[in-house]
């Protein structure tokens, strides 16, 4: 045996005596079993109340941690140690209308289970409006600032808020054609102001991040040198959970071509031209997306830059994109100057459609008749029908919802309703409300529709007046709607499952205040919070004349009735709100709280997954002293704030708390909790997913034992602005049963609301939805995002 074997051996000994004489150190005491079920519940505006349950093996002397997260910011602050019951109030809670989350973990001795999560809470701030009122009429809370005048606003589905309003803060620069490129195809270098300055607000932290993109020229924003002027852009969340933008402004009401796409996850823009992006073939100002059934999003309306050039009927064009459509060949109607312009009356442009309504330009800008459709797979096709059969059809945002029949209602602004089936591309059906039931009804620009139940529709307000050509005596007739005649009325609508039946019609209710640039915002209970708006949206022209007017009096009149620059008159505007509530007869209002800000032209609403609404914007006239149409001669028309940004630009949001968020005393309702999904829903992308014409299942939890789930609603994600919320849509889901702390609820189905076989997704469009648990007192939960595909 050699020396190193003899070593070796003797080592070994050597350590195995040791190891005998030295024992090894208990092994560590085994994990603690985590507490169960952490529920918080917001009690008043400074405390939330915890409770728990303690593990399953609970070992003597059991304590507990309690921590609070910091909206925000990373990590949790201790609230609660060495607690022995597992109740907890927190009664230090910051205000600020913030989102809590409360971990908790059982101690013994120096052994800690893992952490516990809670649901998360949102701390509403105290009422600034009526307090004594809130159980009635809800209120709201106090002014918070923001850096932009948000008037395009949309909901995420991360329920984050993106808001903009166009390559400046509050529109400093207007619509000055000089700092646009006007001709970005020819042209691809972007302008001065061809970019936006957008953000994304947190409603959970009240924290702003931006999301700014395009060229901005040394001002320290990142993005890109490829950008959009987003302003007026037609805007939608689509299915994937990404944000569609198309159109924009390049000066004047000319339109951009452009189609953006902004991805939440990544905080980040897809621009265009691009494979993902592309320009449509004409541009738009003031569009109006809808999602369809089939996944796509159908754009149509807004206004373009004349081309004096273009041939009626060409196929192809050298400077715009081909043609999309089916046949190849392009629609009518885009260029100012078509044959049969009334030339008989003094001052009327040549016409800028071969139907539609005319209007006094300027600039004869065009309307863009045409109707694409977006396809985030294979990018944008056209229909060979356009807008031109519908004589008022309104280019400014047009008022489209999707039925269940799977056809497309136009509700408005004008006065003719109609179905677009998008399958088939045509027109079923075309009928004119004052022919139907309703005699006074016209033109309502700048009021607003929405579907408040598959197959209903509210259309509310609207003023100005409007004008057509009728064939064959070609003589202007005014339709007169400033606000002195019918601002303050609404429609009620209710669709037929035969589109090719007309809807029935019918006068609804008066609004206690006469409103233009209105927003009606879906509640999660379905009824319609009112907000904002101006008592005359246009300079009061005193009676209205009879109709159809005389030559005389109609180049008279109308100027009096659209001057834009009384949409800056905060002296007009509507402060109190008022909510409507479905029921015989159309329904029914009540007056609402008061806000403390004007929201007036470019303000915005849309409905928060806390239940609550964020009402912003408002103003965005830059200096304030002067509007480019009048060559600055309108002080009086802004009212007393004429030269005062301060007053008129709204940079600031303010939150509207409902009454169902109120006990009779004015404290806090104790709310519903969602606790999570059974079977029937599936992860898909980070959201859970339902599908249609399936059962699933909703676990809950109530901090009042006795109460009990009456109702289960799903509710779109809002894209507001100018007075129309784009995709906004409620629909109720049945409760097939209860069991317990379960509930088992089918998800949009066949037959549902009239649907037809094969029709579950003409309910609910596939896409985003919030989904809201609501309990016997009509208390409502906060919502889950969810995906409905």
């Amino acid at each position: 045996m050699s020396t190193s074997s003899v070593i070796k051996g003797a080592l070994a000994v050597v350590l195995a005596l040791l190891l005998t004489a030295c024992p090894q150190p208990p092994p560590p005491p085994a994990t603690l079993e985590p507490p169960r079920l952490l529920l918080a519940s917001a009690v008043s505006h400074t405390t939330v109340r915890l409770s728990w349950r303690p593990p399953s093996n609970q070992p003597q002397g059991l304590q507990y941690q309690l921590e609070r997260s910091r909206p925000g910011r990373e990590g949790f602050d201790r609230v609660g140690v060495n607690l022995s019951s597992t109740e907890f109030e927190d009664t230090q809670i910051p205000t600020g209308a913030l989102t809590y989350t409360f971990r908790v973990r059982a101690v013994s001795g120096n052994s800690f289970s893992p952490w516990v999560e809670s649901n998360p809470v949102p701390v509403p701030n105290p009422c600034q409006s009526d307090p004594a009122q809130a159980h009635r009429i809800g209120c709201f809370g106090p002014v918070v600032s923001w850096p932009v005048v948000s008037t395009f606003t949309a909901l995420l589905p991360t329920g984050q808020v993106i808001g903009w309003y166009a390559s400046d803060e509050d529109g400093d620069y207007r619509e000055n054609i000089t700092v646009h490129n006007t001709n970005p195809r020819q042209n691809p270098t972007p302008g001065e102001h061809d970019r936006t300055l957008a953000t994304v607000w947190d409603p959970a932290s009240s924290r702003f991040q931006d999301a700014s993109f395009g060229n901005f020229d040394g001002t320290g924003r990142p993005g890109q040198q490829s950008g959009t002027d987003l302003f007026c852009a037609g805007f939608s969340v689509m299915s994937d959970g990404r944000f569609l933008t198309a159109g924009g402004n390049v000066g004047f009401e000319w339109g951009s071509i452009r189609t953006n796409i902004f991805d939440p996850a990544a905080n980040a823009w897809i621009t265009g031209p691009g494979p993902q992006t592309p320009d449509m073939w004409r541009d738009r100002w003031y569009p109006t997306l809808t999602r369809l059934p089939d996944d796509r999003v159908l754009i149509t309306g807004g206004t373009s830059q004349p081309d004096p050039d273009f041939v009626e009927g060409s196929a192809s064009d050298p400077v715009f994109n081909p043609c999309r459509t089916p046949s190849g060949t392009c629609p009518p109607g885009l260029r100012q100057g078509l044959p049969g312009g009334d030339t008989s009356i003094p001052g009327a442009p040549a016409r800028g459609l071969d139907r539609g309504i005319a209007t006094i330009n300027a600039r004869q800008t065009a309307f863009n008749n045409a109707f694409e459709i977006f396809d985030p797979r294979s990018g944008l096709s056209m229909l060979n029908t356009t807008a031109a059969p519908i004589e008022s059809f309104e280019h400014y945002y047009p008022w489209w919802h999707v039925a269940p029949s799977g056809l497309v209602f136009l509700a408005g602004a004008g006065k003719q309703k109609a179905f677009l089936d998008v399958q088939s591309d045509r027109w079923v059906g075309v009928w004119e409300s004052d022919q139907h039931g309703l005699s006074r009804d016209a033109h309502r620009v700048y009021g607003t529709s929405v579907m408040y139940r598959p197959n209903r529709v509210l259309v509310l307000g609207g003023g100005y007046a409007a004008d057509i050509w009728p064939e064959p005596a070609r003589e202007r007739v005014i339709y007169a709607l400033n606000n002195l005649e019918n601002g303050n009325t609404s429609v009620h609508i209710e669709l037929l499952g035969d589109p090719t039946r007309p809807p029935i019609m019918t006068p609804g209710p008066r609004m206690d205040f006469s409103r233009t640039h209105l927003n009606a915002t879906l509640l999660a209970d379905g009824r319609i919070f009112v907000n904002g708006g101006q008592q005359d949206g246009g300079e009061n022209p005193g009676p209205i004349p009879a109709r159809p007017m005389s030559v005389a009096d109609s180049a008279a009149w109308w100027p009096r009735t659209v001057n834009p620059a009384t949409v800056w008159n905060i002296d007009l505007a509507v402060h109190y709100s008022e909510i409507w509530t479905p029921g015989p007869g159309g329904g029914s209002f009540q007056r609402g709280p008061r806000a403390r800000q004007p929201r007036i032209y470019h303000a915005t609403s849309l409905l928060l997954p806390d239940a609550t609404v964020l009402t912003a914007g408002g103003g965005g006239c830059g200096r304030c002293n002067g509007n480019f149409e009048t060559g600055g001669q309108d002080g009086g028309l802004y009212g007393r704030w004429f030269g005062r940004p301060d007053m008129i630009n709204q940079k600031n949001h303010e939150v509207y708390y409902p009454s169902y968020l109120f006990n009779p005393d004015g404290s806090l309702a104790l709310r519903p909790i969602f606790v999570g999904f059974g079977s029937g829903v599936t992860p898909n992308t980070g959201f859970p997913t339902i599908a249609d014409n399936t059962e699933f299942s909703i676990q809950w939890r109530h901090p009042d034992v006795n109460r009990h789930i009456e109702r289960v609603s799903l509710v779109a994600l809002g894209v507001p602005t100018h007075g129309f919320n784009q995709n906004q849509r409620f629909l109720e889901l049945p409760i097939l049963s209860r069991e317990g702390w379960s509930l088992r609820v089918r998800s949009p189905s066949d037959g549902m609301y009239d649907a037809p076989p094969g029709g579950a997704h003409n309910i609910a469009p596939p896409g985003f939805y919030m989904l809201f648990l609501i309990d016997d007192q009509g208390v409502p939960s906060v919502a889950q995002i969810v995906r409905v595909q």
